[in-house]
C-alpha cells in the first residue's frame, strides 16, 4: 500500500509540474585554503568564507591557520591548495627548487609595524636586545630585519631573533618580558598601543614596494585546475569589494578571527587595513619580487643574479580582465 502511494505522489507531482525529489545541487568542488596570519591581512581569506562567495562560485573552501613561513610547507605538502601568506617565504622556497609561485599581492607594502617596550627610546636602545618573530623566513622576520636595517644596523649582528608562533604571541611575549619587541600588525597592534607599547616605525611609510600579503600556489595546482584557480580569483576579488563596503559584517568576523570584541580597536583596524592598505585588484608587479629577490639575496647567495619573472604568475588574475569579470565588479 505504501508503494501504491509512493507511485501516487510521484504521477501527481510529475502531472503537475513539480519536482517529486529536491533538485540535485552541482557539487562543490573541495579546496583547501591556508591563511598564515592572525591579522586584518586576512580578511581576504575570512570574508569570502563567511558571506558564502567562495560557494558562489562552486568552491567548497576549508580555511586553515598556519602561522608564518610554515603555510608554504603546508602548501608543499598538498594539504593546501592555495597560501594567503608572504610573498617572500614562497620566493624562497622556490630558490630551494620547489614550485611555489605568486600569483597576486593582496598587501602590496609591509602592514606592520616595529612595537617596543617604552625603554626603547632611540635605534641605538635596538642595539643587543632580543625581539620576536612568528617564524623565520616570515613576513614579521624580513621585515624586522627591514626596520633594523632603516637605522643603519645590521640584523644580523645588532639584535637577536627568537620564534613566538605568530603575530599576537609577540605582544605576549614582550607582556612576559621575554622580548623587547617586534613587528605587530593590526589588530594587534592596536591592543599594544593601548597597553603603553611604543610604535617605534610603521614600515607600511617606508617608501618600499613588496609582496607583503600575496596569494600563493603552486605551478603544478595552475597548469592542472586552471579553472579552479580562475573561480577562486574572483570570489576573492568578490569578497574585497564586499568586506570593504558591508563593515558591520567585516568587523564581527574580524572580531571572531581574532578573538577580539573590543568594537573600537576592530573598527580602526578596518579603517587602517581593509581600507587602507588591501588593494581592489590584488596584481603582483616586476618591481615588488625584485625587491623580494634584493632582499634574500643578503643571506641567501642563490637569490643574487635570479630572474625576479621566474618567481610569479600574473596570468591567472589576467585572465579576469580578459573575461570581463574586473571591469564587470569595477564599472567605473
Amino acid at each position: 500500500m505504501k508503494l501504491v502511494r509512493w507511485f501516487l505522489s510521484l504521477a501527481l507531482g510529475v502531472g503537475l509540474g513539480l519536482p517529486a525529489v529536491e533538485a540535485a545541487q552541482p557539487e562543490l568542488e573541495k579546496i583547501n585554503l591556508c591563511y598564515s596570519s592572525i591579522a586584518a591581512t586576512s580578511i581576504t581569506t575570512w570574508v569570502p568564507h563567511e558571506a558564502g562567495i567562495f560557494k558562489k562560485y562552486g568552491l567548497d573552501v576549508s580555511v586553515i591557520y598556519v602561522a608564518g613561513a610554515q603555510a608554504i610547507t603546508t602548501l608543499l605538502s598538498g594539504d593546501a591548495h592555495i597560501v594567503q601568506g608572504s610573498g617572500a617565504a614562497a620566493a624562497l622556497s622556490r630558490l630551494s627548487g620547489s614550485d611555489a609561485i605568486t600569483i597576486g599581492t593582496t598587501i602590496n607594502v609591509i602592514p606592520m609595524s616595529l612595537v617596543t617596550t617604552p625603554d626603547i627610546a632611540t635605534p641605538q636602545d635596538l642595539k643587543g636586545k632580543t625581539f620576536g618573530v612568528s617564524r623565520f623566513g616570515s613576513l614579521t622576520d624580513l621585515g624586522l630585519r627591514k626596520a633594523v636595517a632603516e637605522y643603519g644596523l645590521d640584523p644580523n649582528r645588532d639584535i637577536k631573533m627568537i620564534q613566538t608562533g605568530g603575530v599576537p604571541e609577540i605582544l605576549l611575549f614582550m607582556q612576559q618580558g621575554v622580548i623587547k619587541g617586534g613587528l605587530i600588525s593590526s589588530p594587534t597592534l592596536e591592543k599594544a598601543k593601548e597597553a603603553g607599547y611604543r610604535e617605534f616605525l610603521n614600515l607600511s611609510e617606508v617608501k618600499f614596494r613588496y609582496p607583503g600579503t600575496a596569494l600563493v600556489t603552486t605551478d603544478a595546482f595552475i597548469r592542472n585546475r586552471p579553472q579552479t584557480l580562475n573561480r577562486f580569483l574572483k570570489a576573492t576579488l568578490e569578497g574585497i569589494k564586499y568586506a570593504k563596503a558591508n563593515p558591520d559584517f567585516t568587523v564581527r568576523i574580524l572580531g571572531k578571527y581574532t578573538r577580539n570584541s573590543d568594537t573600537k580597536l576592530l573598527m580602526s583596524a578596518f579603517k587602517s587595513y581593509v581600507l587602507g592598505y588591501i588593494r581592489n585588484i590584488p596584481t603582483v608587479t616586476l618591481p615588488e619580487m625584485e625587491a623580494v629577490m634584493e632582499d634574500l639575496a643578503e643571506r641567501n647567495p642563490k637569490a643574487k643574479g635570479a630572474d625576479a619573472r621566474k618567481f610569479y604568475d600574473p596570468a591567472p588574475l589576467d585572465q579576469l580582465a580578459k573575461e570581463g569579470f574586473i571591469k564587470e565588479l569595477y564599472p567605473r
